[in-house]
């Protein structure tokens, strides 16, 4: 496996250039001027709260807001500016947009009568009811707080299950902050391709590299890491078929949204899996609901024994995940009805505020009003999305300028310029991502009005209105013509070495 990346020197060069030119310059100081309040009053959290997420590592926002209202598909910040909101909480926000009034009065009911966390209250039994009419292959439920808990737990569920320890998982996909899943992660996490790519570990995977400080590297007895690569990959799972517990997978990825690619060798890992009797756990965190109804396990016929949902499964912003799957690898954190008989033969998943019954009530308010709409809802998202890429398309053959909105579902996305439509490869589309246009299709589109947090990203649904999406590509291909006309290196050089 090499280990060789796109050399440093010449981004670090452009970078420097970049700076200096005047243009660069009248952006951030137009910025500055704009967001005079929101500079303020974000100097004056970050000095007393750490874990805002605009003090986000790697996801840090340039110029970050305070957001004062939101509605809908619009965010108002302290300066009075108004937004059109691409990035609403990434993505949880993007079913029906900030604050919808069903869900938001169906909440303010329950509030008035609330139990808070801690109890079992009736809408538990709603929502899980109504989740098995959107996602019928899972037989039980466990309610937590985010992504990261979901999967978190899906691992320990399946050590419980199989008294193994060694988990699986992909280069380059993401599964939460907590510590395997901060480990070979989404390349940006790790700054590939300006940094060498890991090499092969002596267990015959890839190396394992943590992204974090205070991660330690992970023993390899703990986690073994899959390349993108379906012989591979399954030669090291039957391999290692005694020591795994799981294999944890998504169906397509941020960091590799090729679905063409990632889901056929999925579709292998999970068959794979079924035959060596290895729990399969596939994370549908950013594709639950967001490939239809069924999400990517219904779409794409993936079969797994487990499934992790979080983002769009909350509601309002209240912090609401989910494990579904098996009952046989749930009824581990689930008592037996006598204490004593658990020490020792149960595990626990469960915490203070996990499936918090306000967080209950807002996923439920809001996965019905999905419900009621999903008729709708998939076709038109579906058709906005098609005219976004028709208008892109049509701006490639216009312009020679690679301008791409690369995204998965229904619909998670982020532009960029890119030479290919699709790369079969993860390292090689790492290695053709250009960093600076990112940062700088940001800046520019927040100056026309449109707020992204810190990637050109676009989490859409029945948030933007058609005429919402139309003037997002005006920005958009508004300000590739200008980065053209400062003669902006769209490709940077060694784009694709990896």
């Amino acid at each position: 496996m090499t280990t060789t990346a796109a050399p440093a020197a010449p981004i670090e060069s452009l970078v420097a250039d970049l700076l200096s030119q005047q243009w660069l310059i009248d952006l951030f100081t137009e910025l500055a001027e704009r967001q005079k309040g929101s500079a303020a009053a974000t100097e004056r959290l970050r000095a007393r709260d750490a874990a805002s997420h605009v003090f986000w590592p790697f996801h840090s926002p340039q110029f970050p807001l305070m957001v004062t209202e939101a509605h809908g598909s619009r965010i108002l910040d302290v300066d009075g500016n108004t937004y059109t909101d691409c990035h609403l909480g990434f993505g949880a926000q993007a079913l029906h947009g900030h604050s919808p009034e069903p869900v938001v009065e169906f909440v303010r009911e329950q509030l008035a009568t609330t139990t808070g966390n801690g109890y079992c209250t009736p809408v538990e039994a709603q929502l899980v009811n109504l989740l098995g009419e959107f996602v019928p292959h899972c037989e039980k439920f466990a309610f937590l707080n985010s992504g990261t808990d979901a999967t978190a737990a899906a691992i320990r569920l399946a050590r419980a299950h199989t008294g193994r320890r060694m988990v699986a998982k992909f280069e380059g996909s993401l599964h939460g902050v907590h510590d395997l899943g901060m480990h070979n992660t989404a390349f940006w996490y790790h700054g590939h391709p300006t940094t060498p790519f890991p090499g092969s570990a002596p267990d015959g995977g890839i190396e394992r590299q943590s992204a974090l400080t205070g991660v330690p590297t992970a023993d390899p007895r703990d986690l073994l890491v899959l390349p993108n690569d379906p012989v591979r990959a399954l030669e090291l799972i039957e391999r290692h078929k005694d020591e795994l517990a799981c294999v944890l997978t998504e169906a397509v990825s941020s960091s590799f949204p090729f679905a063409e690619h990632t889901v056929p060798l999925l579709k292998a890992v999970s068959e794979r899996c079924r035959t060596l009797r290895v729990p399969f756990i596939l994370d549908e965190v950013l594709t639950g609901f967001r490939y239809g109804p069924g999400g990517a396990a219904e779409y794409f016929g993936i079969e797994a024994d487990l499934y992790c949902y979080g983002k769009v499964i909350s509601g309002l912003g209240i912090p609401l995940s989910a494990v579904g799957g098996k009952a046989a690898l749930l009824d581990h954190t689930q008592t037996s009805g006598l204490a004593l008989t658990d020490i020792g033969h149960k595990t626990c998943v469960q915490t203070t505020h996990a499936g918090n019954h306000l967080a209950l009530c807002a996923s439920y308010a809001s996965l019905r009003l999905l419900h009621e709409r999903r008729d709708t809802y998939y076709t038109e998202t579906r058709a906005k999305v098609a005219g976004v890429q028709e208008r892109l398309a049509a701006f490639r053959t216009g312009t020679g300028i690679p301008l791409r909105l690369v995204g998965f579902g229904d619909f998670i996305g982020s532009f960029g310029f890119l030479e290919q439509e699709s790369y079969d490869d993860y390292r090689s589309f790492a290695g053709a991502v250009n960093p600076i246009a990112f940062f700088l299709l940001t800046l520019m589109l927040r100056r026309r009005g449109f707020y992204t947090l810190s990637l050109p990203m676009l989490f859409t649904g029945g948030a933007h209105s058609p005429e919402d999406l139309d003037a997002l590509v005006t920005a958009v291909t508004d300000a590739a013509l200008e980065l053209d006309s400062h003669g902006f290196p769209f490709i940077l050089p060694g784009a694709g070495a990896a």
